[in-house]
Order: C-alpha cells, then structure tokens, then sequence
C-alpha cells in the first residue's frame, strides 16, 4: 500500500498510518491521506493470504463532506455489474457501479479528477 501511495507524490501532500495490524496471513491497515487540494482520503484495507478482501476508500472535501465513497461491502446486489464493488456518490444513497476497485485505481481517478 505504501509503494502505491508512494506513485502519487505530485498529488499527496502528506499522510498518516493509522492502523497497521499484521498477522501470519492477514493485514489490516487504515490510513489518513491529505492531497494537494486539501481534500481527504480516509483508507481502509484487509488483505488475508496477499489478497483484498475488504476495502474502503472516502474521499471528502476540506469540510468533511462526501465527494466518494468507494467500497466493497456486499451490500447492493442490483449494482450487478461490479457487484460487490460500488461507489457512493456525494451522498450514502447515490450508489453507482465501480471500476475502481483497489488503492491504485482509485487514486489514478482522484489524480486525474484533481487535474481537470
């Protein structure tokens, strides 16, 4: 996760490891991100034998409000596309499908939405 944050440096200020909790074959680990534009990601991952299992990525502006929520809990099967991926846009009950499925893809999206 490190080495991924460590491809955006043009568009992360500063971050914070807030978690980092490992065992024999299971990771967890919660970071604060602070970018460029002073918005905000707040991370959330469990990885079990070198696999992604649970994630959650928000992006909030400076406020504290939702820009996007992208996560994987599987909780909106109708988003059958990327079921369990999803993302929660500006609000918790806009759900949309999800490409954007792990921490690279995520901030090549928010680099690219900062950039326009």
């Amino acid at each position: 996760m490190l080495s991924t944050i460590s491809l955006f440096t043009d568009t992360i200020n500063s971050f914070e490891v807030l978690l980092q909790e490992k065992r024999i074959d299971l990771t967890k680990t919660k970071i604060k991100l602070i970018l460029r534009d002073e918005s905000i990601i707040f991370l959330r991952e469990i990885i079990i034998k070198e696999i992604l299992c649970d994630y959650s990525y928000h992006w909030l502006n400076p406020d504290g409000s939702l820009i996007i929520r992208w996560d994987n809990t599987p909780h909106f099967p109708e988003i059958s596309e990327t079921f369990p991926h999803h993302k929660h846009v500006e609000s918790e009950t806009n759900v949309l499908p999800s490409n954007e499925q792990n921490l690279l893809d995520v901030l090549r999206f928010i680099k690219g939405a900062i950039n326009q």
